[in-house]
């Protein structure tokens, strides 16, 4: 009987519904005109409960109804199906709330400084790597265990997964200081109400009575490491400098930090312990640019405003040398054999990325090496074409008129020379050059011969290898060639060809022995054997001279008159200027720049 009034019911309440098309669940009135189902709770204490599930359970739904709404467990927010866009949709937004964890508790890091009784700013953050599973809403706080007046938090929507970096900005003002010798408060971080297991961040708090009072020495300032186009800095690129600290300063923190220039900035914190002390800045970011790079220090003390500068030198690229000539192992008129000039170039103290490196450059390469390259016409095109960043002649090429037409082509294209030549064609060459016939280049005086070098302060007469202004070059063994007729205003004139050492031929001083284009990337020598050297100790010949680490050294007691007239003689730091140059001149200006 009871089961038949039930059906009784139900097939009651059905006829309600057909007939009205509206329904009343929790009370004996009417629904709102506008509903087909109203619920009303009897004492306005209660709501109601729809069906809850963990995504895995809600993605097991087969077919559902547009509209179909479930609770999603997993979210903590309302789901409905969305069967135009065929996915679940969050009424908590766009999005429901977002799968991610910390991704590496040692990476985390804590930035700016923490003093008691002063409110945290822009400089006061936490940076946190994480790691995104599902995109949606997030929410992370950071907090002292215990609490000491401050906290950080960062909250948005992952839009995707994958691996991001967060800012947690700081806020409050800290209470307590952290004892001397203490770590700092410990950090406790809370990811969407969940907590995480890193426990390994800290946060030091500063006494504020205690004032940074020190300055900066700036000339031990000092930069470490090496340098290269677009690679990240590492431990080994610091800046090392001293401090001279007042010792009422003594447990306060010193912050130094550098400006950002072209990609790369250095920083450095750390305790004060009074009188001298030396202190690390260390690099971050990675060079995006061969310029040097002009940094300037500063500091947070609060008894010298003074500010330090220091500049970091970013290695030039690998270049690529063709060198012509002969005797590479002998004389060393090529450069690409065992003797000195092969020596010179290849040092890496002189020439690499060593941190004791004159010229900071990723290696030299030699595209003819272990080869008395003395080129035909086609041999020389072939090389050319490889488009190498710097040429190097020597005694005893001469080149036909085709290759003296394809130097001047190379060098109109952006092509880096140092031609050291007193062959035949020495005046083809230079009439090229200049464009005009009225150019001409013969022999004068003889081995042994000293030219002086002018008081011009440039990269060659005064560079890395030393300043050679004012000193003087020594002939090999035999005669000089001397210019005539060059367009002065086109030059830049380092030697005459009068002859300090023995008899001057006549009109000397108006004739031209080495000069450097002021348009084109070109040092022209008039001497093929300028760089010989086979250890002899005459004083007529084999004036290129390097000590036993292949730097650079002037050739003493060099000329072909008497001994009173004898000098030191500067060609292989003249050389080693001119390389620089050269190498300087293929980075920026040269064929591959």
């Amino acid at each position: 009987m009871k089961k038949i009034l039930l059906l009784a019911g139900v097939f009651a309440w059905l006829s309600v519904i057909t007939i009205h098309a509206q329904v009343t669940i929790g009370k004996q009135t009417p629904p709102d005109s506008s509903a087909v189902l109203q619920v009303l709770s009897p004492d306005s204490t209660r709501g109601v409960l729809i069906p809850e599930m963990t995504v895995a359970q809600r993605d097991l739904i087969k077919n559902p109804a547009d509209g179909l709404v479930i609770y999603n467990l997993s979210e903590e927010c309302f789901n409905y199906w969305d069967a135009a866009q065929g996915i679940w949709q969050s009424v908590c937004g766009k999005l429901g709330k977002a799968d991610f964890k910390i991704s590496d508790c040692s990476a985390i890091t804590v930035s700016g400084q923490y003093l008691t009784k002063q409110s945290l700013g822009t400089s006061n953050y936490i940076t946190v790597p994480v790691k995104v599973n599902t995109p949606g809403s997030y929410s992370v706080t950071a907090v002292p265990n215990p609490d000491n007046g401050y906290y950080f938090s960062a909250s948005g929507e992952f839009l995707t997964a994958g691996d991001y970096s967060l800012i947690l900005q700081g806020a409050g003002t800290p209470d307590k200081f952290t004892p001397t010798g203490g770590q700092g408060d410990p950090i406790k971080f809370s990811l969407n109400g969940a907590d995480a297991s890193c426990n390994n961040v800290f946060v030091k708090v500063e006494d504020s009575s205690i004032k940074p009072l020190y300055s900066l020495v700036c000339n031990t300032v000092k930069v470490n490491g090496v340098y290269k186009i677009n690679t990240v800095l590492d431990a080994t690129n610091t800046i090392t400098m001293q401090l001279n600290v007042d010792p009422a300063a003594t447990g306060a923190t010193y912050i130094i930090e550098t400006n950002s220039v072209d990609g790369i900035k250095f920083s450095g914190s750390g305790i004060l312990t009074g009188g001298t002390q030396t202190v690390t800045l260390y690099g971050s970011g990675k060079p995006n640019s061969f310029t040097p790079k002009a940094l300037t220090i500063t500091c947070n003390s609060q008894s010298d405003v003074s500010t330090c500068s220091a500049t970091v030198i970013v290695a030039y690229s690998t270049k690529k040398v063709l060198s012509i000539g002969l005797d590479m192992n002998t004389y060393g008129y090529s450069f690409n054999g065992t003797a000195a000039s092969n020596k010179l170039i290849t040092a890496k103290t002189n020439y690499g990325v060593l941190e004791n490196s004159v010229v900071k450059v990723d290696g030299i390469t030699l595209t003819r090496p272990g080869v008395n390259f003395q080129p035909n016409d086609a041999e020389l095109q072939t090389a050319l074409n490889e488009k190498p960043d710097i040429v190097i002649t020597g005694y005893a090429w001469n080149p036909s008129a085709n290759q003296c037409q394809m130097m001047v082509d190379y060098l109109s294209k952006g092509g880096t020379m140092l031609v050291y030549m007193e062959a035949g064609n020495t005046q083809l060459f230079l009439q090229r050059i200049f464009g005009t016939t009225e150019v001409t280049a013969n022999g004068t005086n003889a081995a042994g011969a000293v030219y002086q070098l002018p008081y011009i302060n440039d990269e060659v007469m005064n560079g890395p290898f030393g300043d050679i202004r004012g000193m003087q070059w020594g002939e090999d063994a035999s005669a000089t060639y001397a210019i005539s007729n060059i367009p002065t205003s086109q030059v830049t004139v380092y030697s005459n060809a009068y002859d300090i050492s023995g008899t001057p031929a006549a009109n000397s001083s108006s004739r031209i022995t080495i000069f450097k284009h002021n348009t084109l990337n070109l040092i022209f020598v008039c001497d093929g054997g300028f760089n010989s050297n086979n250890a002899l100790q005459e004083n007529t010949v084999c004036p290129f001279k390097l000590d036993a680490n292949n730097f650079p050294i002037p050739k003493q007691n060099y000329g072909r008159g008497a001994a009173a007239n004898r000098y030191p003689v500067y060609n292989s730091i003249f050389t080693a200027n001119a390389f620089a140059w050269a190498i300087k001149q293929a980075q920026f200006n040269g064929i591959n720049k």
